[in-house]
C-alpha cells in the first residue's frame, strides 16, 4: 500500500522529506546537550543544627526522633543518618517509583510535629532533594595579579562573584579562600583602672567635696553601644512643597581613627573628656590570612564552585561561565582566571566525539554498500535513509524531551548502521526483481511488498527490547530509555523511509537493465553452499559446537568480573589529603605545599590547585572533618587526556611514603558515586560503638590483604582528645540546677563572641568582636573545675556536682535503619577489576566469626552493579517473550519463531569472546549491548526463514529451498551486518574523548553480529531441517 502510492506520488513523499529536514534543524538549533540523562535520583536530605552538642548528644537528642518521625513515610526504601557536632544530617532513600513532592510535604508535615518538643537549641531543618545536579559543573581559581591575598579576596567578593551568579543558569557560587577582615576590641582593665584614677584626679581637683564615680565598663555594654552607633537607616519621607523627601537617621563608622574615638561615656562636667573606646580598649585590626589556604600553581587564589539550576545545560551554562571569564579578563588587567575543573568543556569533547563516530560510521556503512552493489545508483538510495532517518529521530526526541547526551547519541551511533537494513533487504529484492526482467515501477512496488511483512517484524523485534525498561526501577530506567527512544524513532523512520522513499527513489533511479553478476560473490556462494550442505548432513556436530561455544564464552567473559561504567579519562584530577589525628592548620599546609610541588613537576600536569577545609560536590555527606582536610586539583594539559590514569598512578607512587591519608582519582565524570557509591564499601552494623571499631579494624586488615585494593579507610572518625564534664544529677539538682543549666554556663564561660556589627572601610567589610580580656586568655582545666554556678539554692564550685574526665569523642556517628555503623572503604588499583576484587574479600570475610547482633553489608559499586544487573536480566527475559510473540504475529507459527530465537544465544556467544578478547569486564553498558543484539540478530533469520518459507510454497522441496534461501539472502544478511559492524567499528576502538563510557557497548555489539550472522546462515537452517518436517503446499496462481 505504502510501496505504490510513494511510487505514485513521488512529489508527496519529497515533500515530506523536506518537511522533516526543516524541523530537524529547528529541533537541533533548540536541544540542549549534557553528559548524561536527567537524573532524578530518590533521596531526600533533613539537615538540623545543635550548636553546642556532641556528637552523641545530637544522635539522641535530634537524630533519633527525627527517624522516628520519617520511619511511617510513604514509598520509603531505607533510612540513615550522620551525627556531628552542633549538627544532624537524615538521609532518606524512597523507592523509584516515588514522588517526591508528595514525599516532601510528607516530611515537612511529620518535622512540625516533633519541632515542638525539640530543645530551645535545636535549629529548623533544611529539607534538601539529593540530585547530581547539586554537583559542581565548574570549579575556578581566581587570583589577581600585584594584590595581597586580604585585597584580592575582597576584590573577588566584590567585583567577581556577583558576575558569575548574575549568568543564566547558574544557581549558585560558593567561594573558598576569601579572607575575612576583622576588628577586635579588646577591653584592657589597666586601661579601665587609668581611666578610673584620671577621674579620681580630676574630681580631687575640681571637686573634693564629691565622691569620684568608678566607671565599670564590661562587653554587652561597649557592644550595645557599638550597635546603636554605627546605625544609618531610612526612617521614612517628609511633604514639602510637593516634593518628597527620605529622611534617614545616623551615619555608619567611616574608619578606625573614628572608631577609635568614638565616645563611650560622656560625664556632665565641664573641661571633662569625654571617655573613648581606645581610653578603655585595645583595637587591633586582623584578618584569617593565616588560617586560609587555597593555591594555584602555588600563588595565592580564590576557588569558586559554580553549580547549575537543574533545568539547564550543563554545556550551556558552562559556555557562559566561559564568555564571562574572557569579559572579566579584559576588564580587569592582570586578573587570571583558571579552570579546575569543567564539566562543559567534557561535555562538548564528548558530544563531539560521538558526532564524529556517527558520522564516520555513517560514511563507512554506505563505503559498505557500494562495495556490495557496486552500482552508484542504488548506494544512493539506501544511502539516503540514514541522514533521513537521523533527521527523523532528532525531531522526535526534541518534542519527547530528549537531551543530546552521551547516551542518546550512543543510541544514534549504536543504530546508523542498522538504518539502512531494511533498504538493503529492500533495494536488494527491488534489484533482484529488475534483473528477472520487471520494469521498474513494477519491481520497486513488488519488491518492497514481498519484503514488508519481514522488515516489519524485524524492526518491531529491535525496538521491544527496550519496552521492558518501563517496567525496570532506578538508575537502569533512567539512563537507558533515553537509549531506546532514540533508537526506536531511527528505526521506525528507516522502516517508513525503506517502504516509501526507497521503492520512489527506486523506480526512478534504477532504469537501466541490471547486470548481477559478480565472480567474487559467486565463488562466496560455493563455499558457503558446500559448508551449508555439510553441516545440514552433520547436524549434531554443529549443535554440539555452538554449545560449547555459547557456556565458553559466558565463563571466560565472567572471569575478567564484572563493572558498573567503563571508566572514563577526563583529565581532571582529584587528590584528597585527610591528615592524622591531632595534626596542626600547619601539618596539613606543609604536607599540601609538599603534594603540590610533587605533582605540578609530573609531565602533562597543566594546573595545580588546592584548597584545605573545602570540599566539592556532596561534601556534607562525607564522614571526615574538612578542618583535618586538603583538597588538590589536577587539570592534565588537554592534548594529553589520555594520560591520565597514568598520571594517577604516578602521583600515587609518589606520595605513597606522605605520612597522611591521600587518595588520588579521576573527578570528571563519576558515574559510581552518583549512582550507588565508588570502590568497596562494606558496612558493619550493630549497637556498641566499642565493638562495632574492633570488627571494622579487622575488616579493613582483611580489604587490605586483599591483591588490588589501595587506600584502605577502618570509617573510624575521632576527634581531637577532649575533657567530659559529667554532672552528677543528684548533686546538682540540690542545687536547683539541671545538666543543661551547668551546660548554658559552661558554654558562657568558653564560647566565642560573635560579630557585633560591620563597618567598610574603602572596600574591605571588617566585622568587629568586642572581648574583655579574660577572653583573649586560655580557660585551663582548673579554672573551668573552679567555676561557681549560681543555683536558685545557692552557688556551686563545678567540680563539687561534676566529674572531669579526659576521653576521645567522635567526629561523626552514622547509623542506618536505626543501627549504627561503620563503613570500610578502599579504592582500587589500577588494572584491578571491581568484581572480582569484591569476590575475593567476600570469599576472605565468609571465614570472619561476627559476634552475635551484629552483621556486614557490601555496598558502593558492588551494590550498584548487583542491583543493575537484576533489572538487566528481568529485562532481557521480558525482551526475549516480546520478541518471540512479534514473530509468532509475524510467521502465524510457533515452530518458524523458535527456530529464530536461537539466534540470541549465537549473539551473546560473539560478544561474550568479543568482551575477553579486548579485555573488557561485563558491565552495564556491554550488557545492554547485548539485549540490543537480542532484538537486532533475529531480523536476518526472520528474512531467511521466510524466505525458506515462500520457496517452499513455490514448491521447492526443504533442502533446495534451504539451500537456495541461503544463497539469496547471503548478500543481504552480509551486508547488512557488516554496514552496522563497520559504523560500530570507530566506537569500538575508543576513537574521541568520552566514548571510554559506551565502549563496550559497540564491542559486544561488533562481536555478537560476526558470530550471530557466520552462524545464522550455518546453525539456523540446521535446525530448521531438523525441526520443520511438515510438507508446505505449493501456492495455487
Amino acid at each position: 500500500m505504502l510501496s505504490n502510492y510513494s511510487v505514485k506520488k513521488p512529489y508527496t513523499v519529497v515533500v515530506g522529506v523536506i518537511i522533516v529536514a526543516l524541523l530537524g534543524v529547528v529541533s537541533l538549533m533548540n536541544m540542549t546537550t549534557d553528559l548524561l540523562p536527567s537524573l532524578n535520583l530518590p533521596y531526600a536530605v533533613i539537615s538540623t543544627t545543635y550548636i553546642g552538642a556532641s556528637p552523641e548528644e545530637v544522635e539522641t537528642v535530634v537524630t533519633r526522633p527525627i527517624e522516628q518521625a520519617m520511619a511511617s513515610l510513604n514509598n520509603l526504601k531505607n533510612i540513615s543518618s550522620i551525627s556531628r557536632e552542633n549538627m544532624s544530617l537524615v538521609i532518606l532513600e524512597f523507592t523509584a517509583s516515588a514522588n517526591m513532592d508528595s514525599a516532601f510535604v510528607e516530611m515537612r508535615e511529620s518535622l512540625d510535629m516533633i519541632m515542638a518538643y525539640m530543645p530551645d537549641g535545636v535549629g529548623n531543618p533544611i529539607m534538601l532533594k539529593l540530585n547530581p545536579d547539586m554537583m559542581p559543573i565548574m570549579v575556578l581559581s581566581v587570583a589577581m595579579e600585584g594584590m595581597e591575598i586580604g585585597e584580592s579576596s575582597q576584590f573577588v567578593s566584590d567585583n567577581i562573584i556577583h558576575e558569575f551568579e548574575s549568568i543564566e543558569g547558574v544557581a549558585s557560587v560558593s567561594a573558598s579562600g576569601l579572607v575575612e577582615s576583622g576588628i577586635h576590641i579588646i577591653l584592657r582593665d589597666e586601661k579601665i583602672e587609668e581611666v578610673n584614677q584620671n577621674l579620681a584626679n580630676f574630681f580631687r581637683m575640681t571637686v573634693p567635696h564629691m565622691p569620684a564615680p568608678n566607671i565599670s565598663i564590661n562587653r554587652e555594654m561597649v557592644s550595645g553601644i557599638l550597635k546603636g552607633q554605627n546605625f544609618s537607616m531610612p526612617a521614612g519621607y517628609i511633604t514639602e512643597d510637593g516634593v518628597s523627601y527620605l529622611v534617614r537617621t545616623g551615619d555608619a563608622i567611616k574608619d578606625i581613627d573614628e572608631l577609635k574615638n568614638l565616645p563611650i561615656i560622656t560625664l556632665p562636667f565641664p573641661n571633662l573628656e569625654p571617655i573613648t573606646l581606645q581610653d578603655v580598649a585595645e583595637i587591633i585590626v586582623t584578618d584569617n590570612s593565616d588560617t586560609m589556604y587555597t593555591k594555584l600553581n602555588g600563588n595565592n587564589a580564590v576557588i569558586l564552585n559554580i553549580q547549575k539550576q537543574s533545568e539547564y545545560s550543563t554545556a550551556d551554562v558552562a559556555n557562559r561561565v566561559r564568555e564571562r571569564i574572557a569579559v572579566l579578563a579584559n576588564r580587569y588587567q592582570g586578573l587570571d582566571i583558571v579552570p579546575l575543573m569543567d564539566q562543559g568543556i567534557y561535555v562538548d569533547m564528548v558530544v563531539s566525539s560521538i558526532s564524529n563516530n556517527l558520522i564516520f560510521g555513517g560514511i563507512l556503512a554506505v563505503a559498505i554498500l557500494l562495495l556490495f552493489l557496486r552500482d552508484i545508483r542504488p548506494t544512493i538510495v539506501v544511502g539516503f535513509a540514514i541522514p533521513v532517518s537521523l533527521v527523523t529521530a532528532l525531531v522526535m526526541m526534541y518534542f519527547s524531551n530528549v537531551t543530546l547526551n552521551i547516551i542518546s547519541m550512543g543510541g544514534l551511533a549504536l543504530g546508523v548502521g542498522m538504518l539502512v537494513d531494511n533498504s538493503i533487504v529492500v533495494i536488494e529484492n527491488i534489484y533482484r526483481m529488475r534483473s528477472e526482467g520487471k520494469s521498474p515501477k513494477e519491481a520497486a512496488v513488488e519488491g518492497a511488498v514481498e519484503v514488508s511483512g519481514a522488515i516489519m517484524a524485524s524492526t518491531l523485534t529491535t525496538v521491544s527490547v527496550f519496552a521492558p525498561i518501563l517496567f525496570t526501577q532506578g538508575i537502569t530506567r533512567q539512563l537507558f530509555t533515553d537509549m531506546g527512544l532514540t533508537i526506536a524513532y531511527s528505526l521506525f523512520a528507516s522502516l517508513i523511509i525503506a517502504l516509501t522513499l526507497v521503492p520512489m527513489m527506486a523506480s526512478n533511479i534504477i532504469v537501466k537493465e541490471v547486470n548481477r553478476e559478480n565472480k567474487v560473490l559467486d565463488k562466496v556462494k560455493g563455499i558457503y553452499t558446500n559448508i551449508l550442505e555439510f553441516s545440514l548432513r552433520k547436524k549434531w556436530l554443529v549443535i554440539i559446537l555452538v554449545t560449547v561455544l555459547f557456556v565458553t564464552s559466558i565463563v571466560s567473559a565472567f572471569s575478567l568480573g564484572t563493572e558498573f561504567f567503563p571508566a572514563t579519562d577526563t583529565g581532571q584530577i582529584m587528590v584528597d589529603i585527610t591528615m592524622p589525628e591531632g595534626s596542626s592548620f600547619k601539618d596539613t599546609v606543609n604536607i599540601a605545599d609538599e603534594v603540590m610541588e610533587i605533582v605540578k613537576d609530573i609531565p602533562y600536569v597543566a594546573h595545580v590547585g588546592g584548597t584545605i577545609g573545602g570540599r566539592m560536590g556532596f561534601g556534607f555527606m562525607g564522614g571526615r572533618r574538612s578542618g583535618d582536610n586538603a583538597l588538590i586539583y589536577v587539570l592534565v594539559d588537554e592534548e594529553n587526556i589520555n594520560k591520565t590514569p597514568e598520571i594517577i598512578r604516578e602521583i600515587r607512587e609518589k606520595v605513597k611514603d606522605i605520612p597522611a591519608e591521600i587518595s588520588v582519582r579521576d573527578s570528571g565524570s563519576d558515574m559510581s558515586a552518583m549512582t550507588g557509591g565508588r570502590g568497596i564499601a562494606i558496612s558493619v552494623m550493630g549497637r556498641d560503638f566499642h565493638i562495632l571499631e574492633n570488627i571494622a579494624k579487622d575488616i579493613a586488615q582483611i580489604v587490605e590483604s586483599v591483591e588490588g585494593t589501595t587506600e584502605v579507610f577502618d570509617g573510624i572518625d575521632r576527634t581531637e582528645p577532649e575533657i567530659r564534664v559529667v554532672v552528677d544529677k543528684e548533686k546538682s539538682i540540690a542545687y536547683g540546677l539541671t545538666v543543661a543549666q551547668v551546660f548554658m554556663e559552661i558554654n558562657n564561660l568558653l564560647r566565642s563572641p560573635g560579630v557585633d556589627t560591620t563597618i567598610t572601610i574603602g572596600n574591605i567589610d571588617y566585622g568587629i568582636r568586642v572581648k574583655d580580656e579574660k577572653a583573649t586568655k586560655g580557660i585551663t582545666r582548673e579554672e573551668l573545675e573552679n567555676l561557681v554556678i549560681k543555683g536558685p539554692n545557692g552557688e556551686v564550685p563545678l567540680k563539687d556536682i561534676a566529674k572531669i574526665e579526659d576521653g576521645w569523642g567522635y567526629g561523626s556517628i552514622r547509623r542506618e535503619n536505626s543501627q549504627r555503623l561503620l563503613t570500610v572503604t578502599a579504592e582500587l588499583e589500577e588494572g584491578y577489576n571491581i568484581g572480582l576484587v569484591n569476590r575475593e574479600i567476600s570469599r576472605k570475610l565468609s571465614d570472619y566469626q561476627l559476634p552475635e547482633g551484629y552483621r556486614i553489608k557490601v555496598g558502593g559499586e558492588q551494590e550498584a552493579i548487583d542491583n543493575a544487573f537484576r533489572d538487566l536480566f528481568f529485562m532481557l527475559a521480558l525482551a526475549v517473550a516480546l520478541i518471540y510473540l512479534i514473530m509468532v504475529a509475524q510467521f502465524q507459527s510457533l515452530l518458524s519463531p523458535f527456530i529464530v530465537m536461537f539466534t540470541i544465544p549465537l549473539a551473546f556467544t560473539g560478544g561474550f569472546f568479543a568482551l575477553r578478547v579486548t579485555g573488557n569486564p561485563v558491565s552495564i553498558v556491554a550488557f545492554i549491548g547485548l539485549i540490543i543484539l537480542s532484538g537486532v540478530v533475529v531480523n536476518n533469520g526472520i528474512v531467511f526463514i521466510d524466505y525458506i518459507n515462500i520457496l517452499r510454497r513455490r514448491g521447492l522441496t526443504k533442502r533446495d529451498a534451504i539451500i537456495t534461501a541461503g544463497n539469496v539472502r547471503l548478500r543481504p544478511i552480509i551486508m547488512t551486518a557488516l554496514t552496522t559492524i563497520i559504523a560500530l567499528s570507530t566506537m569500538s576502538v575508543g576513537m574521541g574523548t568520552g566514548t571510554e563510557m559506551i565502549q563496550p557497548m559497540a564491542i559486544t555489539a561488533i562481536g555478537g553480529l560476526i558470530y550471530a550472522t557466520l552462524l545464522t546462515l550455518i546453525f539456523i537452517p540446521v535446525l530448521y531441517d531438523i525441526f520443520n518436517r511438515k510438507e508446505y503446499k505449493k501456492d495455487v496462481a
